[in-house]
């Protein structure tokens, strides 16, 4: 067709427009065609179309007609005379369309027409079904006054034909789902809902009507299941308006729509609506109707579906079956857990039973997760509301308490892995969704552990025995996974600690050691999860933590088992630090064995590192503290000293992929297919130097909290630990130097300064404050922001602590450096990052030391103070923020010395007026409503701090730059008066966000 498209001028170029829209045309052909046809619809002359239309044979142009009809009753108001014209013309096409041979979608959307019509003029049709009725009966529309309560109305909807029966139910269904659209507590649509209301009466003769029908044939069983999805239609509207009336008479029609269950062509939609309710509306159903249901899975219709679903047969409708029982489950909850109601009993049984399903959970069985949620509330309903006696006097070996641990059991046996052919067969979605099960199971688990105790450990525990007994390996995995589920629930103290002795104390680790010969990859990934969820029995029980630790560093070199492994050792080693320091030279020749290893992980390297580093910080002695800690540090200096080599070859270098090297820079996962250069193995090998470096440091970190006195801290031999102060300091400027254009060495090279920042003894990474800041101020390719948020934390670090003398001196080096940062930036846009942590470093000093900040030369305060001007008037978020913190402090900072409080009290009264311009530009429109409370911090302070602050917004907010029109001159002196009498109370906000939303418009009310 051609694209620009001529508005059609007869009926037939209409018509043929319309058939246009259903044929293979290109996208933007088919959106002028619905433009122009929509003009069409709008125009005065759509009455007239829309009739025209509905007299053309076809089902594309009747619909188009019928909606049409909907378009101009929603876009124009017409008399009630007039109004009910169209609406005797609907009814007669309405009709006109059952025998004209029009298909389903042109007679739904003449109902819908109608119903529209009703939303709109519902007081000129006051008995909209039973007229629409009355006139399907007639075939055609009957006068309104001749419809009356004399009506023998069951009698007439009996004798409807099919045809003109869904007709009704069609109309009877959408008026429920439009009403539901409408507003139920506006007054404006009161009249509205209580005609609705007032034929209700007749929608539930006609759906009674279709239920009560015996007898199947293709045409009823339309009529019926149309007839629920009305009922459908009609419970979601009552549940909205729930008038005691109506739900009286859809209660009625519950036990004849019970009965369609069992009518095949009706289980579905049955179901769904059913369960449904049952599940977002419990309270509907009498207590009649679950006498009705629990009768109904008690014959051998329900039982029939039951066993096809626990045989695995999980299609759609075996599904639904099971999830209505959850559902009904669910809403019987309380009855559940009474133990004397036998009934409820048997039917909780069958819940339990739906966990024995056959096939992986997720995977192949979809009722599982399912049920474990009915389980999990099940169990914590029986916590919040039964059970406040001790475990040991409880009822176990009696429902509901037995039917729990039946799940339990049925549980952990369904999370088992399936042979490796079938797992490996799934896709990634059904992987995710079975280890999604698995944590369900677990969660649930740990509910279950809050009434249960100590029996549910040794559960597991003997689970675990008997299948390490029979070489079960998918048994000892699971029970494995489900033990180390519950180690969160177990409170400190040794009372569990027989138990875990059992498996501890067993033939697990001897077995573990054997290999992937003996026992398969994950059962030995769980059970080395299982070591490190419970680090502590180790630390109570020593005698077991050899056979751990030497189990685990076997398994280090193991590409399948070098994460959990090494995870294990870190949590082992940082919690039983303390019994592990006489084998700090077995450890450190362990590390030793394990770097030549070519499938040595670097992230399990981090963590071996960082376990050796925990250990040597708890040796009782420096000397030996300091020399351990140096034969750790020289291991990773050879990978540095490599790293240097190698960023020094000529030109470009490769390196054969076979080189030794290439496994020390690349992990397996990474490894390069072809020879790499030589630039690229120096930086991978720099990145895993400083990384194991950054393990080094935090695992050094003293675990608790110190007395910070400069009395208490150990005088070391200050000799050897100066060399490794400046040993580390060397690398780490080397490294900084080649390698700092690597955004992840920046980041790893302030790691490793900070992690000395917090510790208040001796220590190779608590570096003299001189040393840090000369790396500070050095020389950085990439991420400077990084840098100077790291010498924020450095410059806070030295207010405590033995280094407080060295403040002073520190900061006069590092302010000017940060300055000079902010100054060679072309606007603090350019690099947001750098500008906010760049004014945060500078609010910091003024916090804390503001006579050396005050000290720095005129032309450097002048920038500083224009600079973070610049930022509060700019549109970046958290630099604006961070500016408008640093105005607050500096507005009530204060100085021990007169001098330096004269020159912050002459800085004040020369900045005021231009900060109470920035705040008026601000909150008089250009900030974003995010940014309001932070804005009127400031705001706040400066008003009870300076005299002249009133004068000062007066006269910004009268300048000629003023963002808004919108306000007065009264108004804006209003809203200064207002800020005065609040004198910086938490108030003032809630006047400022007015004031601000006055100056952008009522427009802006919801905006920003």
């Amino acid at each position: 067709m051609e694209n620009n498209i001529p508005i059609p001028t007869t009926l037939p170029e209409v018509e043929n427009l319309i058939n246009e829209l259903y044929k293979p045309n290109p996208p933007e052909t088919i959106s002028k065609i619905q433009e122009v046809l929509q003009r069409l619809q709008k125009s005065p002359q759509g009455w007239q179309l829309a009739q025209g239309l509905l007299e053309l044979p076809g089902d594309n142009v009747k619909f188009f007609g019928a909606l049409t009809i909907i378009v101009k009753l929603n876009t124009e108001r017409l008399s009630d005379e007039d109004a009910l014209s169209v609406l005797q013309n609907i009814i007669n096409w309405l009709v006109r369309s059952l025998s004209d041979g029009s298909g389903p979608i042109v007679v739904r959307k003449l109902c819908s027409a109608l119903v529209t019509y009703y939303i709109h003029y519902s007081h000129t049709w006051a008995r909209c079904l039973r007229h629409l009725i009355y006139s399907l009966d007639r075939a055609a529309a009957v006068p309104l006054d001749d419809v009356t309560d004399a009506l023998p109305l069951e009698q007439i909807i009996q004798g409807l034909d099919p045809q003109m029966f869904l007709a009704a139910t069609w109309f009877a269904a959408a008026l429920a789902e439009e009403s539901e659209k409408v507003d139920t507590k506006s007054t404006k649509f009161i009249g509205l809902h209580e005609s609705v209301l007032a034929n209700a009466g007749d929608v539930t003769a006609l759906m009674a009507s279709a239920l009560k029908t015996g007898g199947e044939t293709s045409s009823s069983s339309l009529v019926r299941k149309e007839s629920i999805n009305c009922l459908q239609a009609w419970l979601l509207y009552a549940q909205r308006t729930p008038k005691q009336p109506l739900v009286q008479m859809l209660q009625a029609l519950v036990d004849p729509l019970i009965n369609c269950l069992v009518v095949e062509e009706l289980y579905e939609v049955t179901v769904e609506l059913l369960t449904d309710t049952l599940s977002n509306w419990q309270q509907f159903f009498t207590r009649s109707h679950l006498d009705s249901l629990y009768a109904l899975f008690d014959t051998p219709w329900a039982r029939q579906r039951y066993q096809t679903l626990v045989a695995g047969d999980f299609d759609f409708d075996a599904v639904q079956f099971g999830l209505f029982m959850l559902a009904f489950g669910d809403a019987q909850m309380v009855e559940m857990m009474d133990s004397t109601d036998t009934r409820a009993q048997a039917f909780l049984a069958g819940l339990a039973g739906l966990l024995t399903a056959q096939g992986p959970p997720a995977a192949e069985d979809k009722v599982f997760v399912p049920a474990l949620e009915f389980w999990s509330a099940f169990v914590e309903s029986l916590v919040d509301t039964l059970y406040t006696e001790p475990a040991t006097t409880l009822p176990w070996d009696k429902p509901p308490l037995s039917l729990v641990m039946q799940v339990v059991s049925h549980s952990w046996q369904k999370i088992q892995y399936p042979t490796l052919d079938v797992y490996n067969s799934w896709d990634s979605a059904d992987k995710a969704g079975f280890g999604d099960a698995r944590k369900d199971v677990a969660d649930f688990l740990q509910s279950v552990y809050t009434i249960s105790g100590l029996p549910l450990i040794s559960l597991f525990v003997d689970l675990i025995l008997t299948a390490l007994g029979k070489s079960a390996w998918a048994e000892l995995e699971a029970a494995s996974y489900c033990l180390g589920a519950l180690s969160d629930c177990v409170s400190e103290g040794d009372s569990y600690d027989d138990a875990l002795t059992k498996v501890f104390g067993s033939s697990l680790f001897d077995l573990l050691r054997e290999g992937h010969g003996t026992v398969p990859v994950r059962a030995r990934q769980t059970c080395l999860y299982l070591i490190e969820r419970y680090s502590e029995y180790f630390l109570r029980h020593a005698a077991y933590l050899p056979a751990a630790l030497n189990l685990l560093f076997s398994a280090v070199g193991d590409r399948h088992l070098a994460l959990p492994s090494s995870k294990s050792i870190l949590t082992l080693c940082s919690s039983c630090r303390t019994l592990l320091t006489s084998e700090i030279d077995a450890f450190l020749s362990q590390y030793g064995s394990l770097r030549t290893s070519q499938e040595l992980d670097s992230l399990a390297e981090e963590r071996v590192v960082g376990a050796i580093a925990a250990i040597i910080q708890s040796l009782p002695h420096e000397e030996q503290k300091i020399g351990s800690a140096q034969r750790l540090l020289s291991m990773i200096g050879v990978d540095v000293t490599a790293a240097l080599q190698y960023k020094s070859a000529q030109g470009n270098a490769l390196i054969d992929l076979n080189d030794p090297v290439i496994f020390r820079a690349f992990d397996l996962s990474q490894r390069p297919t072809s020879p790499v250069p030589a630039h690229e193995v120096a930086l991978q090998l720099a990145i895993r130097a400083l990384r194991c470096l950054c393990s080094i440091a935090k695992g050094l970190q003293s675990p608790v909290e110190l007395d910070s006195d400069e009395d208490n801290s150990q005088t070391a031999n200050s000799q050897t630990l100066g060399n490794i102060h400046t040993d580390i300091m060397g690398i780490l400027g080397q490294l900084k130097d080649l390698f700092s254009s690597n955004a992840e060495v920046v980041d790893a090279i302030c790691t490793i300064l900070r992690a000395g920042f917090s510790e208040t003894e001796p220590g190779p990474f608590v570096f003299p404050p001189q040393m840090i800041t000369e790396l500070i101020i050095s020389n950085w390719q990439n991420r400077t922001a990084t840098v100077v948020n790291t010498a924020s934390a450095f410059a806070s670090s030295l207010n405590t602590g033995r280094y407080k003398q060295h403040i002073d001196p520190t900061l006069r080096m590092l302010l000017p450096w940060v300055f000079n940062l902010l100054h060679q930036l072309p606007n603090p846009d350019a690099d947001p990052e750098l500008s906010q942590y760049g004014i945060e470093f500078a609010r910091r000093v003024l916090q804390r030391r503001p006579e050396v900040l005050m000290s720095q030369a005129a032309n450097v305060l002048e920038f500083l103070f224009g600079f973070a001007m610049q930022l509060l008037d700019g549109n970046e978020p958290l630099p604006k923020a961070a500016a408008a913190e640093f105005w607050t402090t500096f507005i009530t900072t204060k100085a021990d010395d007169p001098n330096v409080q004269t020159t912050l009290n002459d800085a004040l009264a020369h900045f005021g007026p231009r900060l109470s311009h920035s705040l008026m530009q601000n909150i008089g429109g250009r900030a974003s409503r995010s940014d309001l409370d932070k804005l009127a911090d400031p705001l706040k302070k400066l008003i009870v701090q300076h005299v002249h602050a009133s004068k000062w917004l007066e006269a910004a907010l009268n300048d000629a730059s003023f963002p808004s029109d919108k306000v007065t001159t009264e108004e804006k002196a209003l809203f200064v008066k207002k800020l005065v009498s609040l004198r910086g109370s938490k108030a003032t906000n809630q006047v400022v966000r007015d004031f601000w939303l006055a100056c952008r418009g009522s427009n802006f009310a919801y905006a920003s």
